[in-house]
């Protein structure tokens, strides 16, 4: 009887301490086959495999490309996240996360399509926060309290990603929506390696209907604390059907990544970012409208490249790192960017959104930076056969407007158009 007793209480702590804690499994793979207006080839080392966004430049760029693309709503991926119950209302959280493409199997290296690139561009590319890290999206650790909030530390999403995901018009579709494809406007606050941020500590809570929060970047450099950092604030309101958000980054000495003159090599360009974004949606039936507001600005950086002693981004050495290019010194350039649409539900497995999105470089005083408009028009039809399992059908139709984009040097416009398969796991 004793014997029956312990193994009894083993078992029961056994199933104790599984209930405690957990390990999860998960991912998404989304492949969609389509057609871009003009572009070049598709890479598939680039996290979307084509560039919907950017402005083509007509002698460079005069075709279209038909393939099949990585990720129309969402970047495939798959990632462990993991939760301990410490007791108390006290937990232990994790998340490493790791974006790759489905179509081939190679993680998402932006960083590796530019080198790929240099010097000579033959295939889809553009600066990026996924650039060959194993877990590129996420990856940290943290404690949270029921009532104190949550404090992870390591990659974490930086505040105005968090907003995108939920205040996008169309679903922050990376193939359909400027701020699902681009980092720069979807995250960054105007260089998109920083929409995902090393060496952080975020901080979120909630209570009740409110919600706030704050990011610090760490730099590493050592004799200057300041180099290479950054932080960032958020709070918002969600109540029922009415929502809004708002956030502020600023970062400095941030790295955007270009292609280089140097086969191999990537270029970089080095700033100072602030940037402030407002989203908000209601709700009314089936029916939601989204819209919001930001605005970026690039400066001068607080540190040259050469202080800072680095002369090589993501594995690859960078081409101009000696070069006074590497540092910008233009006048502050500034961005507006307007976004309004919304989705209705047809029925509880079809959905349909829209969206329209306005980005706007605004003159600076020296003229380096014209004032300009790429006006984007998306639709994306969505249908679950499950909560795991959805086809869809999407196209976004940009216009490139001003002397930002002289019809001279640049087609004037461009579309994407593709239907795709999602599912979860």
């Amino acid at each position: 009887m004793n014997k029956k007793l312990i193994g009894l209480g083993i078992l029961l702590a056994a199933n104790g301490a599984h209930a405690q804690s957990s390990v999860e499994l998960y991912g998404v793979l989304d492949v969609a086959v389509g057609t871009e207006e003009y572009s070049l080839s598709t890479n598939s080392s680039f996290p979307a495999t084509v560039n919907p966004v950017s402005p083509t430049k007509s002698a460079s760029t005069p075709n279209s490309v038909k393939g099949m693309f990585n990720g129309g709503i969402s970047d495939s991926r798959w990632g462990l996240r993991g939760t301990e119950d410490l007791g108390g209302g006290m937990k232990a959280f994790f998340t490493l996360e790791s974006g790759f493409d489905a179509t081939s199997g190679q993680l998402n290296n932006g960083a590796g399509a530019l080198a790929s690139n240099s010097p000579t561009a033959s295939t889809a590319s553009a600066n990026t926060s996924l650039d060959g890290q194993l877990f590129n999206r996420q990856a940290f650790v943290g404690l949270s309290d029921s009532k104190l909030g949550s404090i992870a530390f390591g990659r974490n999403y930086a505040p105005i990603f968090d907003i995108c995901v939920n205040y996008d018009p169309v679903q922050n579709a990376q193939l359909f929506s400027p701020l699902g494809f681009s980092g720069t406007i979807g995250g960054g606050g105007g260089v998109s390696e920083d929409t995902r941020v090393d060496n952080s500590i975020k901080y979120q809570n909630k209570i009740g209907a409110f919600n706030f929060g704050a990011l610090y970047k760490f730099g590493g450099v050592a004799g200057n604390n300041a180099a290479e950092g950054g932080y960032a604030l958020n709070a918002g309101y969600e109540d029922g059907s009415f929502g809004i958000q708002g956030a502020y980054e600023v970062f400095t000495d941030a790295l955007k990544t270009s292609t280089s003159s140097v086969a191999g090599d990537v270029n970089v360009t080095n700033y100072d970012t602030t940037a402030f974004f407002i989203a908000a949606k209601y709700s009314f039936g089936e029916a939601t409208i989204r819209g919001g507001y930001e605005t970026y600005t690039l400066k001068a950086p607080s540190n040259s490249l050469v202080s800072l002693g680095v002369t090589s981004i993501f594995g690859y050495s960078i081409g101009n790192a000696a070069a006074a290019s590497a540092n910008f010194s233009a006048a502050d350039q500034t961005t507006d960017v307007w976004f309004i649409g919304g989705d209705y539900n047809f029925s509880r497995s079809l959905n349909l959104a829209l969206g329209f999105y306005d980005q706007n470089p605004k003159a600076s005083d020296d003229n380096k930076q014209l004032n300009g408009n790429i006006y984007s028009y998306s639709a994306l039809l969505d249908y679950h056969f499950s909560k795991r399992t959805d086809v869809y059908g999407g196209v976004m139709y940009s216009q490139y407007k001003g002397d930002q984009y002289p019809s001279a040097t640049y087609n004037t416009s461009n579309y994407i158009a593709a239907v795709g398969i999602r599912t979860k796991f």
